[in-house]
């Protein structure tokens, strides 16, 4: 999830402008937005909205959910990097996930994660080593010797709880992670717009929640990039509003979770009355 601003709560990219083209004659787009994206999605299973924008392999799981209910309308656009946080003053734990990531590509797991929850078009080759990496003990910089990962669960197929667990690809890959550092893992549900400057403050080690790198956020924290992702469009099954590209929501309701740029995104598309 990206952002287009210093906020660190925005999850998607800016919008690609080739998509917003225009909506002549046609009322502007009426937007609704919501604290979480399930939220979202129930306005368009209720009939409220005609579609929803979110990340797209969230788009995609929630069509699949909805046992013939709901569908992903278009292509996937607005494609971004997912990355890991990483507080700017932890380098050797910055360097301990670098290469606890690329060992869980060399022995299959990342892969088999991916597969698992269907996203495995996102897969990409994590960093190499950097200069830090012959530091790859994170026990220095996790002195309880457990892994604290901050999570928003209400994401899925990424991050969300089922029967009271924490589950999802993002989960998955963090007890990965946390398997080849040696350390046990811990999850902190909190806000999205919490997360990173809980990374900066020490409450969180990581935050792994479906957050996409930007110029903006690398001020902040640092990064290891795991995968890529882009922004979709659920509607009803059969599409009864046409809706394929950002350019069809004119005259249309949308519903989206608040903070992302995903509003803006809908909000730029240019419908003339």
């Amino acid at each position: 999830m990206n952002l287009t601003t210093l906020s660190p709560g925005l999850r998607c990219v800016a919008p690609l402008l080739i998509l917003l083209g225009g909506c002549s004659g046609l009322k502007p787009t009426v937007i609704k937005t919501f604290p979480d994206t399930p939220s979202a999605v129930a306005q368009v299973k209720a009939g409220k909205v005609d579609a929803v924008i979110g990340d797209y392999p969230v788009m995609a799981y929630m069509a699949r959910e909805s046992v013939g209910r709901l569908e992903v309308a278009g292509t996937q656009f607005d494609t971004g990097t997912y990355g890991i946080a990483v507080s700017k003053q932890a380098a050797e734990l910055h360097a301990a996930t670098i290469m606890a990531l690329r060992a869980t590509v060399d022995d299959g797991t990342y892969l088999g994660i991916l597969n698992t929850w269907a996203i495995h078009q996102g897969k990409i080759d994590p960093p190499g080593a950097d200069g830090q990496s012959e530091k790859k003990d994170a026990a220095v910089q996790l002195g309880d010797g457990t892994l604290d990962v901050g999570v928003e669960l209400s994401f899925a197929p990424m991050e969300f709880e089922e029967m009271g667990k924490e589950a999802g690809a993002d989960v998955e890959l963090a007890r990965a992670l946390a398997k080849q550092m040696g350390v046990e893992v811990a999850f902190k549900n909190m806000p999205f717009d919490d997360l990173l400057t809980a990374v900066e403050n020490g409450q969180v080690d990581i935050a792994m929640s479906s957050i996409t790198i930007t110029e903006e956020r690398k001020q902040l924290v640092d990064f290891v990039p795991y995968m890529e992702a882009g922004s979709g469009i659920l509607v009803k099954k059969g599409n009864p509003s046409g809706i394929l590209r950002l350019a069809d929501l004119c005259d249309k309701t949308v519903a989206l979770q608040e903070g992302t740029s995903q509003v803006a995104t809908v909000e730029a598309v240019k419908c003339e009355q």
